[in-house]
């Protein structure tokens, strides 16, 4: 009876016996406060690459059409819109550049909202123009009363508004949101009763000048898609780049 009953146990024995002493670990999952920080499906860029060919940082942007005919209705919404603001502005002829560049209506805008000058000649859509008319009234209208009860914002100067070219200027970069019309490099803001203020790296003096710069900046990301300036890259360390980039999320690159 024993030598049956080592028999049978001799496959159990002979089972456990295949058993690892140790038993793996699952191996640990990947970091991902990363990725949380940067929109889905992509790595987080470096501070460096923050430029305006940043949208390695967002989802795969769909191709980029040739200008679509105007679309009347919205382009006639658009300027009751302007108008309400107290916008002068000027439509003219559809810009057919080489490639994808150009716009189907181009608009060149004087007065930005009433009384407040956009210098030198602007040539940009509808909506780009009402964003940037928006931004003012609404951000740095109201931000300007921080230098001063007597300060008044009398105009902008502007960089760059329409130019057939690829992001920063760069060889074999995308093409820049300049190229559609959908962009406008915001340099400097005159005053009445204060000189004109610049776009400039944060001294971190803590003064009213530099809060001002923070808060139009900051205000900036409510009416614009890409907000790019000073510390950004060394491309923006003299403007305001504000566009309209379309996304195929509603991420924002502000910074």
């Amino acid at each position: 009876m024993r030598i049956v009953w080592i028999t049978l146990l001799i496959p159990f024995v002979l089972a456990a016996s295949d058993v690892p002493d140790i038993v793996p670990m699952p191996a640990d999952k990947p970091d991902l406060a990363a990725a949380e920080d940067a929109p889905s499906g992509e790595k987080p860029a470096d501070k460096n690459e923050a430029t305006e060919e940043q949208d390695e940082a967002e989802p795969p942007e769909p191709g980029d059409p040739p200008p679509s005919p105007p679309d009347e209705a919205a382009l006639a919404a658009c300027e009751a819109q302007l108008k309400s603001l107290g916008t002068v502005f000027e439509r003219n002829d559809p810009i057919d550049g080489p490639g994808i560049c150009g716009m189907a209506a181009s608009y060149k805008v004087s007065e930005i909202v009433r009384g407040i000058t956009l210098a030198p000649d602007t040539q940009m859509r509808c909506a780009t123009a009402l964003a940037t008319a928006r931004w003012i009234d609404e951000v740095v209208i109201p931000a300007a009363q921080v230098l001063g009860d007597d300060v008044r914002l009398t105009g902008i100067r502007q960089a760059s508004t329409y130019a057939c070219r690829s992001r920063n200027s760069q060889p074999d970069a995308k093409i820049s949101e300049h190229a559609k019309g959908n962009a406008v490099d915001v340099a400097t803001f005159n005053f009445e009763g204060h000189d004109p203020l610049s776009i400039k790296p944060d001294q971190r003096k803590g003064s009213r000048e530099e809060s001002f710069q923070m808060a139009v900046r900051a205000g900036a990301c409510l009416h614009f898609t890409t907000v790019l300036g000073p510390g950004a890259d060394a491309y923006h360390d003299d403007h305001l780049h504000l566009d309209l980039a379309k996304r195929r999320s509603s991420y924002r690159l502000c910074q």
